[in-house]
């Protein structure tokens, strides 16, 4: 930006256009309107225009204006492409026309798209199934386009209450049909993997199944290996991160490199029970949940859309491949043992010595120690967060709806995960001052030890597991072990909402 502000200052002439990025061409231009009306208004009537008319000062005022303008426009430039940095980018594939339960999981993906950077959705099965499939639309990429209609009549309302949600008009440029006798899914995952962009690229399948096209992503991969060779292949996928189901042949354990991480939020079985399919248990009533008052019910065209004829209630087996990948600040992607609002993961034994994780780890919650608490301690708390916006899209104001709180950890207001050294023995403190509810409600702050997310097997003591701080004394470690501690910070608006942070704390002998 600075190599741009000073060809600005230095070509701030007619030709200044050429120069740099675009931003600051508009910026400057903006001024260049400005100084030429003043210049005009000054051969017109040079009392009305005063010193404007003298080169000298004429010159000397142009430059003061470019140089604020410029810096105004670099600080609030600067500030967005931080947030834009810690946004996620995520490009997802699904079967929708097969199990209605991908329509089900597209309402709230929708729901959450102001959390991302979304780069894509594929619609891979170009006919609905017969019979379990009862949308109107007899095709997958017609599926997806009538809830993106439902989501832009319902934009106005959502971005009221986040302005960061896309239009239904970007997200529409960025959704194709994935059928096996067209290449636009395989040039749209290729160009967003290939773009100028420092961040990975998540990729989400939604567990394509019979009646849908290959895996795009494996196709894209194929592609990239024959153009590209090894070499290039290597380069393309290692900017990948995967939250997904396995549809990639070859590609997932064969030919390397292996995938940087992924995350396979489907499997394994645990007592004759898939991953995928205790979403619905865990969630579909969760603190008083109500399928039809909550989201079928008076909340916007998108809501009824929500399919109810899936095999288990509230269904939504693909939901977690994204939930795992929303920023509620208690989660990093990166770290799947840590947990997140789709469980905690542990390595995948199929895939020795791979970065590969799938859902087998488990928690001790409420006296009992099982997988299911790894999603159900946090169950209630992300459906409050789905009701709330579902009643975004019909609440044209802000103040008709709640909003999550922001909560504070040592004075980060982020939502990243913090860290610290500590020795054995030290007191650590915490503080939750400076927390708040955009709505004003009052506020609970909580605080806990995550002990299965750390790797120090005893038990800490907290000073405190309520109210704005605690604490507590590193315990003796002969190796370094770490420590998580989790603030909670929950309104007592309608419906309650909750935030979350996480300091990591690694204890060293």
């Amino acid at each position: 930006m600075t190599s741009c502000v000073q060809a600005e200052l230095e070509n701030w002439g007619p030709h200044a256009a050429g120069v740099c990025c675009p931003a600051a061409r508009r910026t400057t231009r903006l001024v260049q309107r400005s100084v030429r009306w003043k210049v005009s208004a000054g051969r017109r009537n040079p009392h009305a225009a005063g010193r404007v008319c003298s080169p000298f000062n004429f010159k000397i005022q142009i430059q003061h204006m470019i140089r604020w303008f410029l810096a105004l426009f670099c600080l609030v430039a600067f500030a967005v492409s931080a947030i834009a940095a810690d946004r996620l980018r995520l490009l997802i594939e699904t079967d929708a026309g097969g199990d209605p339960d991908d329509e089900q999981s597209l309402v709230r993906f929708l729901l959450y798209a102001n959390e991302w950077d979304v780069e894509g959705m594929i619609a891979n099965r170009p006919v609905a199934r017969g019979g379990e499939n009862r949308n109107p639309e007899r095709t997958g990429l017609g599926i997806v386009r009538r809830q993106l209609n439902a989501y832009g009549d319902c934009w106005t309302n959502l971005a009221r209450h986040d302005p960061r949600y896309p239009t239904k008009d970007f997200l529409w440029s960025r959704t194709v049909a994935g059928h096996n006798d067209t290449d636009q899914a395989e040039k749209l995952i290729i160009s967003a993997v290939d773009r100028p962009d420092p961040r990975p690229l998540w990729y989400s399948d939604w567990g394509t199944d019979h009646g849908a096209a290959t895996n795009n992503l494996k196709r894209a991969l194929d592609r990239v290996l024959r153009e590209r060779g090894p070499d290039g292949y290597a380069q393309f996928k290692s900017k990948l991160r995967l939250s997904s189901y396995d549809k990639f042949a070859e590609h997932t354990a064969t030919i390397a490199p292996p995938f940087a991480l992924w995350v396979n939020t489907f499997q394994p079985v645990v007592d004759g029970k898939r991953w995928y399919h205790r979403f619905s248990a865990l969630t579909s009533r969760a603190g008083g949940f109500d399928l039809v008052r909550d989201v079928l019910t008076g909340h916007g065209p998108l809501g009824a859309l929500y399919p109810t004829n899936t095999t288990h209630w509230a269904k939504e087996g693909d939901s977690m491949t994204f939930l795992y990948l929303v920023p509620t600040g208690l989660n990093d992607p990166h770290e799947p043992t840590w947990g997140s609002w789709a469980g905690r993961y542990g390595l995948n034994t199929n895939f020795p010595s791979q970065p590969y994780y799938w859902a087998s780890l488990a928690d001790t919650w409420n006296g009992t120690t099982h997988r299911d608490h790894t999603l159900a301690r946090w169950a209630a708390a992300l459906q409050n967060d789905f009701r709330a916006r579902l009643n975004w899209c019909v609440a044209g104001e802000f103040a008709k709806a709640n909003h999550r709180p922001t909560a504070v950890l040592d004075g980060d207001g982020t939502r990243d995960v913090l860290r610290r050294r500590v020795k054995s023995g030290d007191t650590v403190r915490f503080t939750s001052r400076g927390s708040a509810d955009p709505d004003g409600h009052a506020i609970r702050t909580t605080w806990f030890v995550y002990r299965e997310a750390g790797t120090f097997p005893g038990e800490i003591r907290l000073e405190s597991l309520e109210g704005e701080s605690t604490g507590f004394v590193a315990p003796r470690v002969e190796q370094p072990a770490s420590v998580h501690v989790i603030l909670q910070v929950q309104d007592n608006g309608t419906p309650s909402l909750s935030a979350y942070r996480r300091v990591v704390c690694l204890v060293q002998p």
